[in-house]
């Protein structure tokens, strides 16, 4: 996998937010990330959050989701030729909400499985997606990275909202998986 072609998509994103008049980069990564950055990240999110004001109850359902995110990252994404786990995250806030978006890369044997599981989440209504988390949690196979959907799950029912995601096809035939969460400010 090229690490430039990741920083490129990165910097494309971010150029985005940074460039629209309507929407504010609060924190933001490209690289690997380690479980030391994991907990850096999400401690310093969370305070800034809180120092600019934000009710307590947003703040702790984005950091959840954060969490979730770059565990994501972490337990899911595909190693480079150089044994690093190229990703991102930008955290921004626009006028009525916060937006948080994650990317890593994957294999693209679990390209389709991944599309058509959050897009089978996204149409669920907020009973059907109660369901299939309690179902997933208490009948369904979890692997030994931990996957069940249970992240996808989580972040949907915490956020209130579809997941937006897409992929970037990369040139050793891997994916870059994106996803982008937002987070109401009110309840």
């Amino acid at each position: 996998m090229t690490s430039q072609e990741i920083r490129e998509i990165y910097q494309n994103q971010y150029d985005l937010v940074v460039s629209s008049k309507d929407e504010k980069a609060l924190i933001s990564h490209y690289g690997s990330f380690s479980q030391d950055l994991v907990s850096s990240i999400s401690t310093n999110a969370e305070s800034l959050l809180l120092s600019k004001g934000t009710d307590k109850g947003i703040v702790k359902r984005i950091f959840s989701i954060l969490i979730e995110g770059l565990q994501n990252i972490r337990l899911h994404g595909q190693k480079d030729e150089a044994d690093r786990q190229l990703s991102f995250l930008i955290l921004s806030e626009c006028p009525d909400s916060f937006c948080l978006s994650f990317a890593n890369v994957i294999n693209p044997d679990d390209f389709q499985k991944v599309d058509k599981y959050i897009e089978k989440i996204n149409s669920y209504s907020k009973e059907e997606l109660k369901e299939t988390y309690l179902s997933v949690l208490t009948n369904e196979y979890i692997s030994e990275k931990g996957g069940a959907g249970l992240g996808f799950i989580t972040t949907r029912m915490k956020s209130g909202q579809p997941l937006e995601h897409s992929y970037y096809a990369l040139s050793d035939g891997n994916m870059l998986f994106t996803f982008k969460i937002k987070i109401a400010k009110s309840k």
